[in-house]
C-alpha cells in the first residue's frame, strides 16, 4: 500500500492530492461599506487577465506517510482540461509520463515498461483522484485562480489576523469553498475546500509570484509555490515552479503519446 502511494504522489503530484486536516478560517463580521470594498475587489480578482495554458519545469517535493522526497518534472497544461507530466531523474530522463484530456488519461511508467489506459470518471482514476474534484478544475488550482462561471453568490468577511478578505461559497457538488485573497496586491493566498462532512478535501497554499519573460506575457502571473494538504493522503506536498517556458502550449500534440511497442498496455476501469 506504502509503495503504491509513493508512486503516486511521484507521478501525479501535480493533481494535487496530498493532506491532513486543519482548522477553518476565523473571519469577523464586515461592515456595509467595508462589505462593498471586499466585493468590489472581488469582482476585479475574478476578472482579472489570467493564462491560458502553462509550460514550466517544476520541483516537487512530499511528505506523505512517512515519506519523503522530491523530484524534477515538466508540466504542461491547457485549459480546460489538457495535462502533460513527466517526472525524471537527475539526468532529464522521463520516468513516468501522464497525459490527459481531461476525458481520458494515459499513464505510462518506463521504469516497468507498463502503460494504464483509462477514463477521468473510472474506479482507477478516482482511486487516487477523489471524485469531488473535477479534471477541469486543475488548472485554476494550480493557477491560483477561480473560474467566474463557477462562482454565484459569495459572502465576504475579513481575516481575523489581518491578511486579506476570505469569501466563502458552496458549488453545485456542494463543496463549501474558503478564498482569502492578500491585501495588496489582489491574489490568491489561500483556497480551502470542505465537504458536508467537515472534512477538508483540498487545502492550497499559495506563496511569491512567477511570470513569463515572453513578450505579450508579462503581465501575466503564476504562483511561484503552492503547499498541499487535503483529505486524500496524510502528509503535504509542495510544487515549486523552477522555469515559466511561457503560458501557451501550441496545439494538442504535446498531450498525445505515440506508445513504445515492446511495452505491456492494460486498459482499466
Amino acid at each position: 500500500m506504502g509503495l503504491r502511494l509513493c508512486r503516486w504522489s511521484i507521478a501525479c503530484c501535480c493533481l494535487l492530492l496530498a493532506g491532513c486536516a486543519g482548522k477553518l478560517p476565523q473571519t469577523t463580521p464586515l461592515g456595509e461599506s467595508e462589505a462593498r470594498q471586499a466585493m468590489s475587489d472581488w469582482s476585479r480578482f475574478l476578472h482579472t487577465d489570467h493564462p491560458g495554458a502553462i509550460d514550466a519545469d517544476y520541483r516537487l517535493r512530499w511528505n506523505v506517510l512517512g515519506s519523503k522526497g522530491g523530484i524534477d518534472a515538466v508540466v504542461q497544461m491547457k485549459k480546460p482540461a489538457r495535462l502533460r507530466f513527466a517526472a525524471n531523474d537527475p539526468l532529464g530522463r522521463s520516468l513516468i509520463l501522464v497525459v490527459s484530456d481531461g476525458s481520458a488519461f494515459t499513464y505510462v511508467d518506463n521504469r516497468t515498461g507498463e502503460v494504464f489506459l483509462g477514463t477521468t470518471d473510472s474506479k482507477f482514476w478516482h482511486s487516487y483522484v477523489p471524485d469531488s474534484i473535477g479534471s477541469t478544475d486543475l488548472f485554476a488550482y494550480i493557477g491560483g485562480f477561480v473560474e467566474p462561471d463557477q462562482v454565484e453568490t459569495v459572502t465576504p468577511a475579513l481575516d481575523e489576523q489581518g491578511q486579506g478578505y476570505w469569501y466563502v461559497w458552496q458549488d453545485k457538488r456542494a463543496l463549501t469553498h474558503y478564498v482569502l485573497l492578500a491585501n495588496t496586491p489582489r491574489r490568491m493566498l489561500r483556497h480551502l475546500m470542505v465537504d458536508q462532512s467537515g472534512d477538508q478535501v483540498l487545502d492550497l497554499r499559495y506563496s511569491g509570484v512567477a511570470a513569463s519573460t515572453k513578450v505579450g506575457e508579462k503581465n501575466l502571473h503564476w504562483p511561484a509555490k503552492i503547499k498541499v494538504s487535503g483529505e486524500a493522503v496524510t502528509g503535504e506536498v509542495e510544487l515549486e515552479v523552477e522555469k515559466i517556458y511561457g503560458f501557451s502550449v501550441r496545439g494538442t500534440s504535446a498531450f498525445h503519446l505515440t506508445l513504445p511497442p515492446h511495452f505491456t498496455v492494460k486498459e482499466v476501469e
